[in-house]
């Protein structure tokens, strides 16, 4: 897993304004929030990608890596770690709705599905983060900590995922922040629906 941008704007809450401060009967589509949940689709696309190819990358690597004399449990824990992380993934993009933009109600729903696959890809990136240290704890054990240089990989590479790990759960909170501005924004537009039918 990537770690996750540190760029992003709270934006999303302004959904929640959206459909309801128009005067009109019916609630208009604002051209800015349209723009950007393409912008933040096209980013967990081109995200989801990378992820992919870098794993297919590793696995490839680590088939040369073999060849040329990696020892045997050194390249089943790398495939292993390998196959692991993709597989993660693949699960935090699950249920992705794609972008709607038709309605108001659609936007929200697409926008309320970004926010739950990036939640579960910061959930996702938190528990391959946990594993690479895991990993990487096991990978020195096979070549020995006793060396100072290995100990200093692994201490630089634990402080790395350490801070992966505090960024994920940094998005995982937006995130849900996101979820029930949306939900909330849903409710109201559902009230505002249903208030001529029940007049």
């Amino acid at each position: 897993m990537t770690p996750p941008p540190d760029n992003h704007a709270d934006d999303w809450t302004d959904l929640t304004q959206a459909w309801t401060d128009v005067p009109d009967d019916e609630p208009r589509l604002d051209a800015e929030l349209i723009r950007s949940l393409r912008r933040r689709d096209l980013l967990a696309r081109l995200n989801f990608i990378s992820e992919m190819v870098g794993g297919v990358v590793v696995i490839g690597v680590l088939g040369w890596a073999l060849w040329r004399g990696l020892p045997l449990p050194a390249a089943a824990a790398a495939l292993g770690f390998a196959v692991f992380a993709l597989g993660m993934t693949l699960w935090s993009r699950r249920g992705d709705p794609g972008l709607l933009t038709e309605t108001p109600e659609a936007v929200l729903r697409s926008a309320m599905g970004q926010a739950r696959t990036g939640y579960r890809w910061a959930m996702a990136g938190v528990t391959v983060s946990l594993a690479g240290m895991v990993f990487l704890a096991v990978m020195l054990s096979i070549v020995g900590l006793s060396h100072s240089e290995n100990r200093l990989i692994f201490g630089v590479a634990a402080v790395f995922l350490a801070v992966c790990i505090g960024l994920y759960l940094r998005h995982a909170r937006r995130c849900r922040r996101r979820m029930a501005a949306h939900q909330a924004a849903l409710d109201a537009l559902g009230e505002r629906e249903a208030a001529p039918r029940a007049s």
